[in-house]
């Protein structure tokens, strides 16, 4: 019995979904319970949540559209206008939650399957914060979903995960640099100093980052600042 084998075998919920609505979907409640789970068995050690997502959330925190067909989801025309109901109170849901997942280590997977939109954009944080998967596709039952959710669990040849939890990055510079920030799956570990520039670009204000997960694919971007361009200038042409 593998993980695929689970997921083949689960029925869809057999309570009844009324003319013109949509399905009751607690998705952000599943989630803190899902976090809250782990900080309290496994705090600051190596864990992954895994949120199958089959529609999006239409009750409780984190929701994403309501409950009526006739209301639609929000579209990218009502996120630039800043018009989307439930799309602040939503981030700030689950970027919460992220940020809580993160701080323990464990990281946060999103799976979502569906022919309409499921509120990806919410989740974001999920996977920027603790390194997660976010895959998004048709179906569940599809033979692609099921190859690259594999792929997920692939070994080397030792036979172990081609996974890894809880990295550390720091950066230290001469004095003719700063550091003003990464962009990646990572998240501040706060870590002040006078390597540190004031003008933030992505993850900035430190020289540590935390990665709750890597993989061999991971990649992250550190940015400098030349603070003095005199120095930089007679070192380039020593």
């Amino acid at each position: 019995m593998n993980l695929t084998d689970l997921l083949g075998e689960l029925q869809r919920d057999p309570w009844p979904v009324g003319s013109g609505k949509r399905p009751l979907r607690s998705t952000g409640v599943a989630l803190s319970i899902a976090v809250g789970l782990l900080e309290c068995t496994f705090p600051n050690s190596g864990a992954r949540i895994m949120l199958f997502m089959g529609g999006p959330a239409t009750q409780g925190p984190g929701i994403v559209v309501g409950e009526e067909l006739k209301a639609p989801i929000r579209s990218h025309h009502d996120i630039d206008k800043d018009n989307a109901k439930y799309m602040r109170k939503a981030c700030k849901h689950y970027e919460s939650l992220a940020s809580r997942a993160s701080n323990n280590g464990h990281t946060i997977d999103v799976y979502a399957c569906s022919l309409d939109q499921t509120g990806l954009a919410e989740l974001k944080f999920c996977s920027n914060y603790t390194g997660g998967h976010m895959v998004m596709g048709d179906s569940f039952n599809t033979s692609l979903f099921k190859q690259t959710f594999q792929r997920v669990f692939a070994k080397d040849i030792k036979g172990e995960f081609k996974m890894a939890f809880g990295a550390t990055m720091e950066v230290k510079t001469s004095r003719e640099l700063k550091v003003s920030g990464a962009i990646g799956p990572c998240i501040s570990s706060n870590l002040k100093g006078p390597c540190v520039s004031d003008t933030e670009i992505g993850m900035g204000g430190t020289c540590q980052w935390k990665f709750c997960g890597l993989y061999p694919s991971s990649t992250v971007a550190i940015f400098f600042e030349v603070v003095n361009q005199v120095s930089a200038y007679l070192i380039q042409n020593i």
